[in-house]
C-alpha cells in the first residue's frame, strides 16, 4: 500500500511539472512577438523623434541664415539629452549646404538641403509691354501670352496665347491685325482685323472673325516684375565683386573668360570671329556696365554651370546718361545664351535706357540675326527691337517691336525665376531630402 501511494505521488508531481513547462513554453511563445512588437514600436518612436529633432536643427539653421542671425559652421541642439547636430558648408557665395543629424539613443535620422541666395521674380507673359505698346511686323510670332498697357498692332501675326491691351477705350486699349489659337481670347477696348480663337472681350469690334463683343471688364496695367530697387540691388552685388580696369573707355573680351560679379565702368564689348569658334563668357554673378554693352559674332554667354536653377543679369546702366547711353546691342551670327544645366536658368539683359518713354525712337536693346537661347530681355523705360530670326524666351519693355521672323517662345518656369543677388539676397531652399 505504501509503495502504491508513492507511485501515485510521483505521477502527480510529474504531471504538474509537465503542465508548468508547457505553460511557460506557451507563455513565452505568446510573449516573444509582443516583446518584439514593443521593441519595434519603441525604436520607431525613437527614429521618428530623431527625424523631428533633425528637422528642428535644420529649421533653426535656416531661420538664422534667412534673418541674418549669427550661426556657426556646426550647431548642436540639445533636447532632454538628445541632440541634433547641424553642419553648414559654404559651397560658394551663392550656395550653402545644410546637413542635420538627429540622434536619440543611437537612433539617427538626417535631413539635407541646399540653399541659394536669390531674388525671385514672376514673368507671367511671353511679351509684357508698357504704354509704348507692341508692334508686330512681317512674320514675327509670339508663342505664349501677350500683355500690353499700350496698343498691340500687327499684320496678321500669330500670338498663340491670350492677348490683352490694357484699358477699355482709346489708343491704349486696342488690338489690330493679330491672330491667336488654342481657344485663347482677346481683351481690348477696340479690336479690329483680328482672328480670335476664343472670345472677344471688347467695346467695339470690326473686320474680325467675330462681330460680337463679350462684356469687357477693366484690364489694369500690370507692374513689371523687376523694379528699380531690384536693379539697384543687382548693381550693389556687382560692385561688391570688384571693378575691372578699362582701356580707352572700353573693356573688351575676345577669348574664354569667367566674369562676375563685377562692375565695368565703361563700354563692354564681346567680339567673336566671323567664322565660328568664338569665345565662351561664363557669368559667375551680376555685371553692371556703366556704358553700352555690345556682343557680336560667334559668342556664347552662359551662366556658370554650378549655379543650377539660377539666372544672372547683365545691366547697361550709365547713371549720368540714360538717353544716348545704357544700351545693349547683340548682332551677328553664332550668338548663343545658355543657362546652367537642369533648366530654369537664364541670362537676362537689362537696359536702363529711358529713350522710348521720352519719345526717342532709338532702341534700348537691339537683338538681331541668329541670336538665340536662354535669354530674357528687359527695358522698363526703353524700346526693345527683336529682328531677323532672333529668338528669346521672354521680353519686357516700355515698347516692343518684333520684325521679320523674330520670335518669342515663352519658357516654362519663368513664373518663379530666381536671380543671383549675393549676400544681400534671401536664402531660399533649392532642394531638400532625407539621407545618410
Amino acid at each position: 500500500m505504501k509503495y502504491l501511494s508513492h507511485k501515485r505521488g510521483a505521477a502527480i508531481i510529474t504531471a504538474v511539472m509537465f503542465f508548468v513547462i508547457i505553460s511557460i513554453t506557451f507563455a513565452l511563445g505568446l510573449s516573444t512577438p509582443v516583446v518584439r512588437e514593443y521593441v519595434t514600436s519603441r525604436d520607431f518612436e525613437k527614429s521618428k523623434g530623431a527625424y523631428y529633432l533633425s528637422e528642428s536643427g535644420h529649421e533653426d539653421a535656416l531661420y538664422r541664415l534667412k534673418n541674418g542671425k549669427q550661426i556657426s559652421a556646426e550647431e548642436v541642439l540639445v533636447l532632454e539629452g538628445n541632440t541634433a547636430t547641424t553642419t553648414i558648408t559654404n559651397v560658394s557665395g551663392y550656395e550653402k549646404f545644410i546637413s542635420s543629424l538627429g540622434d536619440i539613443f543611437k537612433n539617427t535620422r538626417r535631413v539635407k538641403s541646399t540653399l541659394t541666395t536669390s531674388v525671385g521674380e514672376s514673368f507671367s507673359f511671353g511679351v509684357h509691354a508698357g504704354e509704348g505698346g507692341v508692334l508686330l511686323q512681317n512674320s514675327s510670332t509670339i508663342t505664349g501670352n501677350l500683355f500690353s498697357a499700350g496698343p498691340v498692332v500687327g499684320s496678321n501675326n500669330l500670338v498663340s496665347g491670350t492677348v490683352i491691351a490694357a484699358g477699355t477705350t482709346g489708343l491704349n486699349g486696342s488690338i489690330t491685325g493679330v491672330q491667336n489659337q488654342g481657344g485663347s481670347s482677346m481683351y481690348a477696348g477696340t479690336i479690329s482685323n483680328s482672328t480670335i480663337a476664343g472670345d472677344a472681350y471688347c467695346n467695339t469690334i470690326s473686320g474680325s472673325s467675330t462681330t460680337t463683343c463679350k462684356t469687357l471688364t477693366l484690364q489694369p496695367a500690370q507692374p513689371f516684375p523687376i523694379s528699380a530697387a531690384d536693379i539697384a540691388n543687382f548693381e550693389a552685388v556687382a560692385l561688391a565683386g570688384g571693378t575691372v580696369t578699362c582701356t580707352s573707355g572700353k573693356y573688351e573680351l575676345a577669348s574664354n573668360t569667367t566674369l562676375g560679379p563685377a562692375k565695368i565702368p565703361c563700354d563692354f564689348i564681346i567680339t567673336g570671329t566671323g567664322t565660328g569658334g568664338g569665345p565662351v563668357i561664363t557669368l559667375g554673378g551680376p555685371l553692371w556696365v556703366t556704358g553700352n554693352i555690345k556682343i557680336k559674332n560667334h559668342v556664347t554667354v552662359r551662366v556658370d554651370p554650378t549655379l543650377v536653377g539660377q539666372s544672372i543679369v547683365m545691366i547697361a546702366d550709365n547713371p549720368s546718361n540714360h538717353t544716348t547711353s545704357s544700351k545693349i546691342e547683340v548682332e551677328g551670327t553664332g550668338l548663343y545664351f545658355t543657362g546652367a544645366p537642369g533648366g530654369s536658368s537664364w541670362v537676362m539683359l537689362i537696359s536702363e535706357n529711358t529713350g522710348a518713354s521720352m519719345g526717342d525712337p532709338n532702341e534700348a536693346i537691339e537683338l538681331e540675326q541668329g541670336a538665340q537661347g536662354d535669354v530674357l530681355l528687359y527695358a522698363r523705360l526703353g524700346d526693345i527691337l527683336l529682328k531677323n530670326n532672333a529668338s528669346v524666351k521672354e521680353v519686357t519693355a516700355y515698347k516692343i517691336t518684333l520684325q521679320n521672323s523674330a520670335n518669342v517662345i515663352y519658357a516654362s518656369g519663368l513664373q518663379n525665376a530666381l536671380f543671383t543677388s549675393g549676400p544681400g539676397g534671401s536664402w531660399v531652399i533649392q532642394d531638400w531630402k532625407e539621407g545618410q
